[in-house]
């Protein structure tokens, strides 16, 4: 029997409360108040990333391939979120340093791309254990 490793639960857990997290700031901030489609098509390709979190911790042997990918697609959302970050208008590098109210989206991100880090490196534990 497999025995017990936290950085994979850990893995599963974050992933699970940035799922829901996402969800539901989509659904709040939602265009129409009816037509919730748009915003969340954009959370589909996250359900990925907690299925892979989700088959990495119950079977890290027959799933290890899923690793690599969950490295690739995290390494490409945290790059594409820094250069949106920086090269688009930068007003959320404006809210960050005046403090408007609109302070939600780089609140978002700011939480999401350290979070997204942790995650890798809790993945890169994960897939240093010897008996995995």
């Amino acid at each position: 029997m497999e025995t017990f490793r936290p950085h994979r639960l850990g893995l599963c857990i974050y992933e699970l409360i940035r799922l829901v997290f996402l969800t539901g700031v989509f659904v709040h901030l939602q265009p129409g108040r009816g037509e919730p489609f748009p915003l969340l098509a954009l959370i589909t390709p996250g359900a990925l990333f907690f299925l892979m979190a989700l088959f990495l911790l119950l079977d890290m042997p027959r799933y290890r391939a899923y690793g690599s990918l969950y490295l690739v697609g995290k390494s490409l959302g945290i790059i594409t979120t820094m250069f949106w970050i920086f090269f688009t208008d930068n007003y959320i590098i404006r809210e960050l340093l005046l403090g408007t109210e609109r302070f939600f989206a780089p609140g978002i991100v700011l939480f999401l791309v350290p979070g997204d880090m942790f995650s890798a490196w809790l993945l890169i534990r994960a897939m240093q254990g010897k008996n995995d």
